[in-house]
């Protein structure tokens, strides 16, 4: 049951994720107003690369935007725990978690940008034509 779920999401995802680039093959303009994330605008390109990208840079900052969010969360806990251990220590887990997922986000952005910043500007290969 649960891998009949899962390709059921990777296919609703794909279609969610190919869309754009499917109605173009078409001719068919969407009038989609997507935000721009790290630079990258899909209302002025929607090619493949450009759609990985601005995803890349749409996660990144969702999963900041949570861990931030859990990070309050867990300090709204500890200050309304009333002395309770119990409360304490869950809001202490929350906020390390939090912590952690922030690291994780900042490490994994700042790992790909000292490797390679280009792996972040996705291009298509370019075809060398024989003479």
């Amino acid at each position: 049951m649960k891998t009949a779920k899962r390709k059921i999401l990777i296919t609703v995802l794909a279609l969610l994720l190919l869309l754009p680039s499917i109605s173009l093959a078409l001719n068919i303009e969407l009038n989609l107003e997507y935000p721009s994330f790290g630079g990258f605008n899909l209302k002025d390109n929607q090619d493949l690369n450009q759609i990985i990208a601005w995803f890349y840079y749409f996660v990144i900052s969702i999963a900041g935007i949570a861990a931030f969010v859990m990070l309050v969360w867990g300090g709204f806990n500890w200050l309304t725990s009333a002395g309770s251990p119990g409360k304490i220590i869950e809001a202490k887990d929350r906020i390390y978690s939090a912590f952690l997922g922030l690291l994780l986000i900042l490490a994994s952005y700042l790992i790909i940008q000292v490797i390679n910043p280009e792996l972040t500007t996705l291009r298509l290969p370019e075809l060398i034509l024989p003479h």
